[in-house]
């Protein structure tokens, strides 16, 4: 049908809505069920209540051997909603994991809230050694439920040393009496050791932006750090990704882009809004695939300019299939058809409904396999009108907003068009090697957020600070984006997950497999590392810290191992060859 008629069309499927709106309305009112009890949600914790017990009528004569008692009777418990409150897990300062003086310190506060109060009605003060540096009210919770609170750069500690006091009150005057029935759990304080200035690493001493110009893009780097030493090679690799990601929407960028290259992990390792924030790490344990990371941030900068208010299913879809991948090209129509093997489908209608909470990799490959499918049936154009048609303010569920302009472009409801994907995946039987690589690379994933959440909370996707590049370069710390946390366990389980990045790369799967059978063994036993080849990479680790050297890149394969240090004064690459000799690693060539 002509597009120019999809406006009125539109027009009168909203009317159809509305009326149906309002009929079901009608029979809610007819159909009324008592009131349900609040949701207590999952954390909610079960306190049994003081309750008598009751006592049987028994005779009062002595039982025989043989009689049997009646049961004594216990209450079950009452769940008991939590009220409102904070610990200290709920409070990150930034920059992690220390404070140097005179870094300016962000707070991250992660209160629990009762799903019965408006994160926006709760006030939150921060003081530190008795003084007032920020205040304000929570945020609206994020995509994982979670109400925060973020106040950056609040906290200026030139001149401090030691031990300093900081403490957090939540609803300091006491006004929320429903949801927070025990103000005495609504503050946290504790002792925050500020360094001294000059204990700070090498690199961070003098680190400074430093800019590069591309025809499409304006870089920004930090002096001493990976994305510093590569600039030259990494503007070709930018400047081609950018023109992918342009080719493949048909759209040229409005403007310069603003890329920000740091120098630690955040999420999956990109974010993007009016400018760009891309991981590159020598230790890239969330994979490295740099180029595919650049073309899919730069489609969501793109697509802005001509769908402004594009949906999240979509718009990941559409980011994945202009990349042709997610993490590495990848043919999406058998990998969508290896997930039905595999039995991880998630109906459409579910996952666009709640997409981030679904699981990741799923959730981005279902819609970028979708989106091929609706390009392939009549084109880009009539997609793009499509995509820039679909909004949230359509229907009442963002899956009843895509079922309606299915209807309009294409014909077919969302149900009726996806049971037509679904047939002609069905029709292209997956290989052993797409099933294979699709199952370890969700495994790998879920790992991966598994050791973020446990090992490095500040770089999993639904609790990370996400800052806005610019203001860091301009007020905030370089230490923002380049601090990490450094323990021998974050080393050895980042080189762990990138030693599987490279297997799943070469194909590898049996390798693949048994690392994450390592790494899954080290977090089931709250770090202790028992199994062998664990071992291996552990001691290979350690003989570089002990020389003043940090592994970023180690695979072992029998008794040889190749491995990727950084010098710490130059950031530096040195490559070690080892052999497995008399019960150690013994370096054979360092180059």
């Amino acid at each position: 049908m002509p597009i120019v008629a999809n406006r009125v069309s539109k027009g009168l499927a909203r009317m159809v809505w509305l009326g149906w709106l309002l009929l079901l309305a009608a029979c809610a009112i007819h159909d009324s069920l008592p009131d349900a009890p609040p949701n207590l949600g999952e954390t909610a914790t079960a306190v049994a209540q003081t309750t008598a017990t009751a006592t049987p009528t028994t005779p009062t004569v002595t039982p025989s051997p043989s009689a049997t008692l009646p049961p004594t009777l216990t209450p079950t418990p009452t769940a008991v909603p939590r009220d409102l409150s904070l610990d200290v897990s709920g409070l990150y300062l930034y920059p992690i994991p220390v404070i140097y003086s005179g870094d300016l310190v962000t707070f991250q506060v992660l209160p629990y809230v009762p799903d019965l109060l408006n994160p926006a009605d709760v006030q939150v003060v921060i003081s530190a050694n008795g003084v007032e540096v920020a205040s304000g009210v929570l945020t609206a919770r994020n995509l994982g439920g979670q109400a925060s609170a973020v106040f950056p750069w609040a906290w200026d500690t030139t001149g401090l040393n030691g031990y300093q006091e900081i403490a957090v009150v939540l609803d300091p005057e006491d006004l929320i009496q429903v949801g927070d029935e025990n103000p005495a759990n609504n503050m946290i304080t504790i002792q925050v050791e500020v360094l001294p200035a000059r204990s700070r690493p090498p690199t961070e001493v003098g680190a400074a932006w430093i800019t590069a110009e591309t025809t499409c893009c304006t870089i920004h780097a930090i002096s001493g750090t990976a994305a510093y030493r590569d600039l030259p090679q990494l503007l070709q690799t930018i400047e081609a990704a950018v023109q992918q990601a342009s080719a493949a929407v048909r759209t040229n960028l409005d403007r310069k882009l603003d890329i920000y290259l740091i120098d630690r992990v955040i999420g999956q390792g990109g974010y993007a809004a009016d400018s760009m924030v891309i991981s590159y790490v020598d230790r890239q344990y969330s994979g490295r695939g740099l180029y595919q990371v650049m073309v899919h941030e730069t489609v969501h900068v793109l697509d802005r300019q001509f769908a402004p208010q594009r949906i999240t299913f979509l718009a990941e879809g559409l980011a994945v299939w202009a990349t042709g991948g997610h993490y590495k090209p990848e043919n999406l129509p058998r990998r969508a058809a290896a997930l039905l093997e595999i039995g991880q489908y998630v109906p459409l209608a579910q996952l666009i409904d709640n997409f981030y909470p679904a699981q990741h990799e799923i959730g981005y490959l279902e819609a970028a396999a979708f989106v091929q499918f609706l390009i392939e049936q009549e084109g880009w154009e009539r997609f793009k009108a499509f995509y820039r048609d679909v909004t949230a303010d359509d229907a009442p569920t963002l899956s009843e907003a895509v079922d309606l302009n299915l209807q309009i472009y294409y014909g077919r409801t969302l149900a009726q068009m996806e049971q037509a994907w679904l047939e002609s995946l069905r029709q292209k039987p997956p290989s052993r090697d797409d099933v294979a690589d699709l199952q370890i690379t969700l495994r790998y994933y879920d790992l991966m957020r598994r050791y973020q959440m446990t090992y490095d909370p500040t770089a999993y996707f639904l609790t990370a600070w996400l800052p806005y590049p610019d203001d860091v370069r301009e007020k905030g710390n370089t230490a923002d984006f380049t601090r990490q946390i450094r323990e021998e366990i974050n080393i050895l389980l980042e080189v762990m997950f990138q030693s599987v990045d490279e297997a799943l790369r070469q194909a590898d799967y049996n390798r693949a497999s048994v690392l994450l059978n390592s790494i899954e063994r080290t977090l089931d036993n709250n770090g202790a590392v028992l199994d062998p080849l664990t071992l291996s990479y552990q001691r290979i680790v350690q003989i570089g810290a002990s020389l003043g050297l940090e592994a970023q890149q180690v695979t072992v394969s029998g008794d040889t191992a190749v491995a990727v240090l950084t010098v710490p004064q130059n950031n530096n690459l040195v490559r070690w060859m080892l052999v497995y000799k008399g019960q150690d690693w013994i370096i054979t060539s360092n180059q």
